[in-house]
């Protein structure tokens, strides 16, 4: 992901950062079971690093690396900010204000 902070339109949160989670992230949101949520330590200075779930992240740890069954396991999709916000509420209850 490059340094610049990207946007997209949200339909439901209009303008927003663009962010990069897995797929199961983005299923935890829709069916509201907390699935985990690790993020990228690589982007300090982004609000909102790359995310993934703990499946995803088990799997990194036992392949060694974000390429091949990993990268399919985590069919990578983009959430705008308000989504990512919410998606990390909900599988990081410790963050919770």
């Amino acid at each position: 992901m490059a340094d610049e902070i990207e946007y997209i339109e949200c339909c439901e949160h209009g303008k927003q950062q663009q962010t990069f989670v897995c797929q199961h992230t983005v299923e935890s949101l829709k069916d509201g079971n907390p699935r985990g949520f690790w993020w990228s330590i690589e982007q300090p200075e982004n609000p909102r690093p790359d995310a993934w779930c703990s499946e995803c992240e088990d799997l990194v740890n036992k392949t060694g690396e974000w390429e091949g069954e990993a990268e399919e396991f985590a069919n990578i999709k983009i959430l705008c900010g308000v989504c990512y916000d919410n998606a990390k509420l909900l599988n990081f209850p410790n963050k919770k204000p």
